[in-house]
């Protein structure tokens, strides 16, 4: 058996001056000090133990403990999304670090930025087989950058350079693969400053061509994607939208940067978006779009229609001419763009045509719910359906309320039915659509923000894959409740038009379990619900109560029509 000594190098001619020799741990929680993150969410392994106990010993960081590791990155990811600071986590490397990779891809895609430290096996261990060993590239594809960390002298470099570039926009989570031996040694390393690379877009050219062609334009459209929440000032994209005087849609990552009780609000773009919503896009001459990523999810496919004429404000070169062709590109974050797009920008004055960005609100909004009323989805008849589960919710809920939401059936019903007025009280996953995201979010964002009520939004289906964490928000007495949409059936796949080319009539359904008992079990209260008034009441009890977590479990129709579905009807919205 090979025994390995603590690393010590004080003798090393870089280590004669400077501070005394500290363990890596205190080192690595130094850093993340510095960046300004103020909570860890892990689950411990004999591998983590260092920085466990360096967490828990020191103020500065909270330490959180997750129940599965597949909800640690999603647990930071709601916290940051809701309001807070960029949070770190912390995993066993191998099956701890697998299980994290959807939420970190998730994170990747949705430019949240995440410190994922993950306790690698030791360099020289590795190809004998040490427990959990994998190869560390495993990780490339799912974080901004992968940093692997094997000796001393790189210590202090590694980890600094990894989070500026986590912290660099557009931003996104890296990984930091820090062996225990290095966690737990003590050593010094180089004191180091890091330099982060600026990048000044210039573009006089192209803003001045796309200001001559928003000032003309007789039918804009303003579309807002993730970037428009990442970097955009809310307040002055509605300013820019009412020089305009133009009718707005937005991504899945772009909801909530307009509130959508302004009567230019369209819709949430996808195969769900009201027909008249796309008619607009079909008529526009201008679409002005703000940080889209145009993704496959968000634009029906590309089936999207994008106008006459494309004006594409992004970060992101790579997302430029790949989806749609733009006319004009801006390269700017959305904030700076917005600002200089503004200047000089004379208002919208269209006497003699019928594009009114508010009337035009009013008809598509007007219209789609002239159509869910139609459809008989705002009843309070048993069994309800999830379009009118979601609307008494809006009803009851506070304007300040944070809602997070899972993947499934109800999240496209939400996008259209559950009014949402800022980025930071609708956290949702963009395009990633992996299922498990709203609890492990919902109890982030509720140490993100502890005096705002939040409701994590979940289907029965999503709700499996991380019940475990109702343990979590009883174990820290956080005041989240769960709304869990029941229809006993993964909706989505069973009513997808190619569920018959494989069985007809085939249906992904079962006999759910009793949510409201495992809920107890977990030491949280639950309550079932069948009706629109038994849900009201519920969710207003569990409020006034603000007593600990709840789960509320609403048996809503299995064979009610798809958000997609009720969006396709031929709408009165022409121009």
């Amino acid at each position: 058996m090979r025994c390995v000594a603590p690393i010590r190098l004080e003798s090393d001619a870089w280590n004669r001056d400077g501070p005394p020799a500290q363990p890596g741990s205190e080192q690595l929680y130094d850093a993340l000090v510095d960046a300004g993150v103020d909570l860890l969410v892990g689950l411990p392994g004999t591998q983590t133990l260092p920085l466990d106990r360096t967490v828990e010993r020191r103020e500065d960081i909270r330490y959180v403990m997750a129940r599965h590791e597949t909800a640690i990155p999603h647990i930071a990811w709601g916290y940051y999304e809701s309001g807070g600071e960029v949070a770190a986590t912390l995993t066993v490397p191998g099956p701890g670090d697998t299980n994290a990779m959807h939420g970190l891809k998730n994170a990747l895609d949705d430019r949240v930025p995440l410190i994922h430290v993950a306790a690698d096996a030791d360099p020289a261990d590795r190809g004998k087989g040490p427990i959990h060993e994998i190869e560390p590239e495993t990780y490339d594809t799912v974080v901004k950058e992968n940093v692997s960390v094997e000796r001393p002298v790189e210590f202090q470099q590694a980890i600094r350079s990894g989070i500026e570039t986590a912290l660099t926009p557009p931003r996104g989570p890296v990984r930091l693969g820090v062996p225990k031996s290095l966690l737990e040694a003590e050593f010094r390393s180089p004191a180091v400053t890091i330099d982060p690379q600026t990048s000044r877009f210039g573009g006089d050219a192209e803003y001045e061509d796309a200001k001559q062609l928003l000032a003309d334009a007789e039918r804009p459209v303003v579309y807002l994607g993730v970037g428009a929440r990442r970097t955009g000032d809310p307040d002055a994209i509605r300013a820019l939208v009412e020089t305009l005087d133009a009718p707005v849609v937005a991504s899945y990552k772009g909801k909530g940067v307009f509130p959508e009780d302004d009567p230019r609000w369209l819709g949430v773009t996808g195969s769900h978006l009201p027909s008249g919503a796309n008619e607009t896009l079909e008529a526009a001459d201008v679409v002005l779009a703000l940080g889209t990523r145009f993704d496959g999810v968000t634009t029906a496919d590309w089936s999207l229609p994008m106008g006459d004429e494309l004006v594409h404000v992004t970060l992101e070169t790579s997302r430029i001419d790949i989806a749609y062709d733009a006319d004009i590109a801006i390269v700017a974050d959305v904030a700076s763009a917005v600002d200089r797009l503004r200047a000089g920008l004379r208002s919208a004055s269209r006497p003699d045509t019928a594009w009114d960005g508010a009337s035009i609100g009013d008809r598509v909004r007007s219209e789609y719910d002239d159509r869910l009323r139609a459809c008989s989805l705002l009843e309070d008849e048993t069994p309800i359906a999830t379009a009118g589960a979601l609307r008494t919710l809006r009803e009851v809920l506070p304007r300040e309320a944070v809602v997070t939401t899972d993947i499934g059936g109800f999240r496209l019903w939400a996008k259209q039915t559950f009014e949402t007025y800022e980025p930071e009280a609708y956290v949702t996953s963009g395009s990633w659509a992996g299922m498990g995201v709203g609890l492990p979010a919902a109890i982030g964002a509720k140490l993100a923000v502890p005096d705002r009520p939040v409701v994590a939004l979940t289907g029965d289906g999503g709700a499996m894959m991380c019940l475990q964490e109702l343990h979590t928000a009883a174990a820290y007495d956080l005041d989240v409740v769960t709304i869990l949409f029941n229809n006993q059936d993964y909706g989505v796949i069973s009513k997808s038009p190619e569920i018959d080319q494989y069985a007809e009539g085939h249906r992904f359904d079962w006999s759910s379990p009793e949510f409201a008992a495992i809920a107890e079990g977990f030491g949280c209260r639950g309550e079932t619900v069948r009706t629109l008034s038994e849900l009201e009441s519920a969710v207003d009890t569990a409020l006034a109560r603000a007593d600990g977590p709840e789960l509320i479990d609403v048996r809503v129709d299995p064979d009610e029509p798809t958000a997609a579905d009720v969006s396709e009807y031929d709408s009165s919205v022409k121009f």
